[in-house]
Parts: structure tokens; sequence; C-alpha cells
């Protein structure tokens, strides 16, 4: 009996050793919400596919604004969540950081 108790125990220890492993070696994504009218941050083109860094999504950022506005005459904005979810299956996204 003692036996039994200890093997599930060890069981559940390593569960949580593995699963909190893998959250330290996840890699963020960052994902990409361009707004080409500022005044309406309810009008966004969203990036495709995530990105694996920052700096990617702000590059993908720059090539919505030459699409958008070639000659920076419009205000827009942006944003580059990070780990982003849709909440309940749509939008709005919940970010655990929103950067530009």
């Amino acid at each position: 009996m003692k036996n039994k108790r200890n093997i599930i125990f060890l069981i559940i220890f390593l569960i949580i050793i593995v699963g909190w492993l893998g959250s330290l070696f996840k890699k963020d994504a960052y994902t990409g919400f361009y707004y080409p009218d500022a005044g309406n941050l309810f009008k966004d083109i969203q990036s495709e596919s995530s990105f694996d860094s920052l700096d990617a999504c702000r590059n993908w950022v720059n090539k919505q604004k030459n699409i958008y506005n070639p000659n920076g005459e419009n205000s827009d904005d942006y944003e580059c969540g990070k780990n982003c979810k849709l909440q309940n299956g749509q939008k709005p996204y919940i970010c655990k950081e929103t950067l530009e």
C-alpha cells in the first residue's frame, strides 16, 4: 500500500516537473495588428500567422504601411501582441503584452 502511494506521488511530481519545464522553453509568439485608420481601432488588419520575434512583427507592420499608407498621409497605428489568444473563440484577442 505504501509503495502504491509513493508511485502515485512520484508520477504526480514528474507531471508537474514536465509541465514546468515545458513552460520554460516555450517560445513567445507575436501577432500583428495594423490599423489603417488610427481613429477607428475596430477595423484592423491582422497578420495571418504569428511571428517568432517582435522585429519580425514590426517588419510585417512596415509592409502593411507600404500597402495601405504608402505616402504616410493617413493617421495609422499598430500593435504587436505577445502570446495572444482568442476569447471564447472570437475577437477580442487577449494578449499577455502589446508592444509597438
